[in-house]
């Protein structure tokens, strides 16, 4: 299980490095706005590179994926994200609002402590910068990109506007965004019911100790001021504070923060596990595209496996290479972690209201 490790711990319980600006135009092509803002910024960091024939576009999967925009050559590097680029643990304890919070539970914790720490550190940007969308917004039409200055404070904002905050942003399915009823309708008795079920309380734990961790933050960022419930007792203080009850939001933003590192997050070859921009939105195929490594300085480079047509897409393999099947990620539990079925022609749901073999395995007659 993914997230095992944390349950028992939680129960005892840098800007970038940037020289200019950086600017989306060179991305403009066919590339989506918000996506070429995301190309823009990760060039921007001091050692990045981001090949200017690939674009990101929609995907005949779903949601979108990068493409060859002109023919590329086999070894040919496609891009290379620095580790500044990448959103780490290290992020998540040297913030300025909660990143004190975040070690102590890592020292309680341990290891099994980094997922939710990662999660509750994404979950808390992502409020602010809704926060601020809504006050800048307020004086301008459309989207704004999240390459502007509103959002310096922002670290990884171009990133965080990508991400499946809810379900079906991108096509994005996922157990962890089911209501509790269509989990036991659609999920009970399948092969993938148990573990569903354990990774949705595990979830919801973490959830309840961020609220105290970095909820905080979040309402300083909203203007609102934490106090002691038994001082709301106070006629005068109704309207003016808000309780230590749960923030508004933080709950589903670090459902969809989980959501994002179940689906997204890679394991390093010195054991960190990390997001990586990028690469992360490759779309899964069972023949990989691209391979990908740590360079000298921490960052990741990805290179083209095979020459690339123009116009194709590139792929990622979302489980381990090999050749002993015990070792291969069983199609049901690729929806458990990450939300589809490879090669499936009909949505989950309809699978599993059909009882389909892949979820529900016939018996053996005897």
């Amino acid at each position: 299980m993914f997230l095992n490790p944390i349950v028992a711990a939680l129960l005892a319980v840098s800007s970038p490095s940037v020289g200019d600006k950086p600017s989306a135009a060179k991305y403009s092509g066919g590339t989506a706005a918000r996506y070429g803002d995301l190309l823009a910024w990760v060039d921007s960091f001091s050692g990045a590179f981001v090949n200017p024939n690939v674009e990101i576009n929609p995907s005949r999967l779903g949601g979108f994926g990068a493409f060859a925009a002109a023919d590329i050559a086999k070894d040919e590097l496609l891009f290379s994200v620095p580790r500044d680029a990448c959103v780490t643990v290290s992020d998540a304890t040297s913030d300025e609002d909660c990143g004190e919070a975040l070690m102590n539970l890592l020292k309680k914790a341990g290891p099994g402590g980094t997922t939710v720490a990662l999660a509750g550190y994404l979950a808390k940007e992502y409020l602010k910068m809704r926060e601020l969308e809504t006050k800048v917004g307020a004086n301008n039409d459309g989207e704004i990109s999240a390459l502007s200055e509103s959002f310096d404070e922002i670290k990884f904002a171009p990133y965080i506007r990508t991400l499946p905050w809810e379900r079906g942003i991108n096509e994005q399915e996922h157990v962890l965004f089911w209501e509790e009823a269509d989990i036991d309708n659609y999920l009970k008795g399948s092969l993938c019911y148990s573990e569903s079920v354990a990774l949705r309380d595990e979830v919801k734990l973490g959830v309840k100790v961020l609220q105290g961790l970095v909820g905080p933050a979040v309402r300083d960022a909203r203007g609102e001021r934490t106090v002691n419930p038994l001082w709301t007792l106070l006629p005068w203080e109704r309207d003016t504070a808000t309780t230590a009850s749960d923030v508004e939001g933080l709950e589903e933003a670090v459902v969809g923060a989980f959501v994002t590192i179940l689906t997204r997050s890679f394991t390093t070859d010195v054991f960190e596990e990390r997001l990586v921009p990028l690469l992360d939105m490759l779309q899964h195929s069972d023949t990989s595209s691209v391979t990908h490594s740590s360079n000298d300085a921490g960052g990741v480079e990805v290179r083209a496996a095979f020459d690339l047509k123009a116009g194709e897409e590139i792929y990622n393999r979302y489980q381990k290479e090999t050749d002993d099947d015990e070792e291969k990620m069983p199609r049901y539990r690729f929806f458990t972690r990450f939300g589809f079925v490879p090669g499936a022609s009909t949505s989950v749901r309809q699978m599993l209201a059909d009882r389909n073999v892949l979820f529900y395995p016939k018996r053996e007659e005897v």
